[in-house]
């Protein structure tokens, strides 16, 4: 019975469970982390944070979201919102980063990037099929930021060119041109080849571990 429960509220739209985390069910919200860890996860990556730092971020964001939910008022999804939370919290990181002068990604928007989090060998990428996805995964960390965060969130994550559009402040036309450039540079005839879903991937057992971590703070506050 329990397990049965459980998958009906997984089943259960960002607005229902919304509605009902705000009048006190706080534990719908390890449903809201789960379904949305990868988006921010893909999405940090795309903003040049190495893959060491991407947890806390990510934890940081869910408990910021979880502090101002009474605020949310649906004027765009709920994972819109939850996103520009993860991007705000990155760009401060990179200005803390930066400001401490300590090792700093060049993330000048028309440079290329090398990013440590797309070559970093984790279990969970050692599963990842083929020398070809490793070589897409370094195209995209290549990309100028600009663009790879456009075609990440576009082509990898799967948002709407409007939500793309409303999450990184700038317009539809401009997310098409980006996406457009971006498709350019990394050549559509390796692209298609490929399930962009399987690139980026965050694992279950840190997904489950930050949701614990937020789950516990929210519960007990701040350790």
């Amino acid at each position: 019975m329990e397990i049965i429960e459980k998958r009906s509220k997984e089943k259960l739209s960002d607005e229902e469970l919304i509605q009902r985390i705000k009048a006190g069910e706080i534990e719908l919200y390890r449903i809201i982390m789960k379904r949305y860890n990868q988006r921010l996860y893909r999405t940090a990556v795309s903003f040049g944070i190495s893959d060491f730092d991407c947890d806390d971020l990510i934890q940081q964001t869910h408990i910021k979201a979880f502090e101002k939910i009474e605020q949310f008022k649906w004027q765009a999804k709920f994972s819109t919102w939850l996103t520009r939370i993860l991007i705000n919290e990155c760009l401060m990181f990179r200005r803390k980063k930066k400001s401490e002068n300590r090792r700093f990604i060049d993330v000048e928007e028309d440079k290329p990037v090398t990013n440590p989090a797309l070559q970093h060998q984790t279990p969970e990428r050692e599963f990842m099929k083929g020398e070809m996805k490793y070589i897409i995964e370094k195209g995209i960390s290549e990309l100028p930021e600009k663009y790879r965060t456009v075609f990440v969130l576009r082509e990898v994550e799967g948002m709407s060119v409007k939500e793309c559009s409303e999450t990184l402040g700038i317009s539809e036309v401009n997310v098409k041109v980006r996406l457009l450039r971006a498709r350019n540079i990394l050549k559509d005839k390796l692209l298609k080849k490929f399930n962009m879903n399987e690139v980026l991937t965050f694992g279950n057992p840190r997904c489950d571990a930050i949701v614990e971590r937020v789950m516990k703070h929210i519960t007990d506050g701040p350790v």
